[in-house]
């Protein structure tokens, strides 16, 4: 019977090594769909002068549950930032503002006023996924 304990022991742990592992990995990919991103940008030109928008990564911080989105403006490095969200249904509104920070690194394309009325369809899109 003692022998048996030690193998036992080995083999449970083992199995939940393994549950851990796929339940860690095998979950979906996150993503956001074009009308969310198109509310981002939206809410971004509302504040900011840009040109375009790339966005480059989607991913949600396991520990906290916050959704982060990295996104590149005008096409510059400099003008990189990551948007935390805490929930995906801030994301299917296209009113709200979006401030970006750094706040140095984005002042200079800073609008001095908001605007109200928005058209995004001079604006260069590259969306998550293309």
């Amino acid at each position: 019977m003692e022998k048996w304990k030690k193998p036992l022991a080995l083999g449970a742990i083992g199995a939940l090594l393994i549950l851990g592992g796929c339940s860690m990995f095998g979950s979906k990919k996150e993503t956001l769909t074009k009308e969310q991103q198109d509310n981002v940008v939206k809410r971004i030109v509302k504040d900011y002068d840009i040109q375009s928008i790339e966005f480059t990564q989607f991913s949600q911080d396991r520990k906290t549950g916050t959704y982060l989105l990295n996104i590149k403006i005008n096409g510059s490095s400099k003008l990189e930032t990551t948007l935390p969200f805490r929930n995906l249904e801030r994301l299917n509104n296209d009113s709200d503002s979006i401030g970006l920070n750094p706040v140095d690194n984005f002042e200079h394309i800073e609008r001095k006023q908001s605007l109200e009325k928005i058209d995004i369809s001079k604006i260069k899109v590259t969306y998550l996924e293309e």
